[in-house]
């Protein structure tokens, strides 16, 4: 449940690698696409927020050691709802927090690094709510194109709202 829970902020996260800050496009199906073209599908917002993360991620240039742990510090999130034990996640993600500032530190980095990656937690959480909140709105209103959603997606997204599985014959 956790894996699932995090996977957008880690995608977000991990999107940062496909943005090209020079013509502010993502590499998308094996070319570089602009935001206009996610706009056609009538998410602006959405869609001006997670370029704009992408861009403040890129900036960032986070080595993959420096992503791989603020990706884990995500993923464990002491603030998911269902969570039992709460107080033993916010100590995991306080010991991968003290892992990231410890590598940023041998590596040279500034101080602000750091600072400026945990600022981004509150964008990835909006746009987290955000893409819950249009996937429903899709569904609602284009249901039968839901039916034929990537299972994969269906999958890790099946959980914040009621997608049909379109594998499921009976």
């Amino acid at each position: 449940m956790v894996a699932f829970a995090g996977c957008l902020e880690v995608l977000l996260i991990r999107m940062c690698r496909a943005f090209n800050a020079n013509t502010n496009t993502m590499f998308f199906d094996g070319k570089f696409a602009s935001a206009q073209l996610f706009k056609a599908l009538g998410c602006d917002d959405l869609v001006s927020a997670v370029f704009d993360l992408a861009k403040g991620l890129c900036r960032l240039q986070l080595t993959d050691e420096e992503m791989a742990l603020f990706s884990a510090a995500v993923l464990l999130s002491p603030e998911r709802p269902w969570l039992t034990d709460s107080q033993k996640v916010r100590k995991l993600q306080e010991k991968l927090f003290l892992a990231l500032q410890h590598s940023l530190h041998m590596s040279g980095a500034s101080d602000e690094k750091l600072d400026q990656m945990v600022s981004k937690l509150l964008m990835m959480k909006s746009i987290c709510n955000l893409h819950v909140n249009k996937l429903e709105f899709f569904r609602l209103v284009h249901p039968e194109t839901a039916y034929s959603f990537p299972p994969l997606y269906r999958e890790v997204f099946g959980s914040e709202i009621s997608l049909p599985d379109s594998t499921n014959s009976s």
